[in-house]
């Protein structure tokens, strides 16, 4: 049986969006959603952890999270080229650091992330991010199109 599938709070597309943005969509309208409130911190979270060690990128946001469903369980998204913002900030620890927030199930524990890591060659890139936008840009019915955040941090 098929998930089902709530109302999106994106138009079909790709949206360029802040995570200010991502709160005032996604956060602010449910004031009694303490859940999507936890799920946002826990983005920012992370995202003020990445960048505290010098790697940014470029992060696709999508799921329930990103629907009206009450009390999303977690907040799907794909981290394109994850990079040093500087060669100084390579450091080990900050290797080591970077590394355990880009594992995938120590993401989904620590912050309630579903994340997935796209690092593809330029031939690929246009096929890879063709994948992500049919996975991402339809409802579980595979047919209704709903829209994707993409969010630079």
């Amino acid at each position: 049986m098929a998930k089902p599938d709530f109302p999106a709070l994106l138009a079909p597309g790709m949206h360029n969006l802040t995570l200010a943005d991502i709160q005032a969509l996604a956060v602010t309208p449910f004031p009694d959603d303490a859940q999507r409130t936890g799920l946002y911190q826990n983005l920012m979270n992370w995202v003020g952890a990445l960048n505290a060690c010098g790697v940014n990128g470029t992060l696709w946001l999508d799921g329930s999270f990103l629907t009206e469903k009450p009390g999303p369980s977690d907040i799907d998204c794909v981290l394109w080229y994850p990079r040093w913002s500087s060669a100084a900030n390579a450091t080990a620890a900050n290797q080591q650091q970077a590394q355990r927030l880009l594992d995938k199930p120590s993401a989904k524990a620590l912050f309630g992330l579903d994340l997935y890591i796209e690092t593809p060659d330029q031939l690929k890139l246009v096929h890879r991010q063709a994948y992500w936008r049919g996975f991402f840009g339809f409802c579980h019915d595979r047919v209704t199109a709903k829209g994707l955040a993409e969010v630079g941090i």
